[in-house]
């Protein structure tokens, strides 16, 4: 029987492959710097990817199909915006960055309003800080009259249209798409994990809220697992950058332990 012990040595280790394969597929990349709008967008998506899979990794307790749903819905996400960048990383990636600072921009001139509405007795220093520290951001970014905000989608196109454009169709069409009842607390996915039957007869089973407890299934893991090496196989495909070794789903298929104590003796 394996120890609880040998669950933390795993998870130590499958995070530092997932780091590794990080750095190791972007020390091959040679970045294009003028203008370096696709690898920067690159570099944000396949970082974002990997810090979703190691938070999950080092969360057991979210590995359910309740909470570990959100984490895989946001990496399919990413993995789909990844992929299709990096058909055309230039024009997308800028389109896609120019997309989050037109929202920023439009988050803080709301923060702005609300701030200017409150009197000035009850003001908080906090807001205004905040107010200060994104402008900044923005600004380090691009001059701030030279965004324009789009209300739509950021590609011009639906999720499912950039799936089927860069070959991800099976992924949106088997974990977006299901995952996505999660993310949306869609009936899908309340009716089968946040209600159940009344146990008064008279009450003709109508149903009633319910809590319940998960165990953590190590498949949810191994989910995500596949979606950090598809990023991590995608995007070497596409700029010749590889690593020589395992790819995250290929370590955890060897070093997972399979059966672990849950009392951690």
């Amino acid at each position: 029987m394996t120890s609880f012990d040998d669950l933390v040595a795993f998870v130590d280790a499958y995070c530092n492959n997932v780091k590794d394969n990080l750095e190791l597929r972007w020390g091959a990349y040679t970045p294009q710097l003028r203008p370096s709008h696709g690898s920067d967008a690159i570099a944000g998506l396949l970082a974002r990817q990997a810090t979703l899979a190691i938070e999950i990794a080092r969360n057991p307790g979210i590995w359910n199909g309740n909470l570990a749903a959100l984490v895989l819905r946001s990496m399919t996400d990413t993995h789909i915006t990844l992929a299709w960048i990096l058909e055309s990383p230039n024009d997308r990636g800028r389109e896609y960055i120019l997309y989050g600072l037109g929202q920023e921009m439009l988050q803080i001139e709301q923060l702005t309003n609300e701030a200017s509405s409150i009197p000035e007795e009850a003001r908080h220093e906090e807001l205004e800080q905040l107010i200060e520290m994104r402008q900044a951001w923005l600004d380090m970014q691009i001059a701030h009259w030279a965004i324009d905000v789009n209300l739509g989608s950021w590609s011009g196109k639906s999720t499912r249209q950039m799936a089927s454009e860069c070959g991800c169709d099976s992924l949106y069409k088997f974990a977006y798409t299901p995952f996505s009842a999660a993310t949306h607390s869609m009936w899908n996915h309340v009716g089968l994990y946040n209600v159940e039957p009344c146990t008064v007869a008279l009450h003709k089973n109508h149903l009633i809220p319910c809590i319940r407890e998960f165990h953590p299934d190590a498949d949810f893991l191994y989910r995500s697992a596949k979606y950090i090496s598809k990023s991590f196989k995608t995007f070497s495909e596409k700029t010749s950058s590889f690593a020589d070794i395992p790819l995250p789903v290929d370590f955890f298929a060897k070093h997972f332990p399979r059966e672990i104590k849950e009392d951690g003796g």
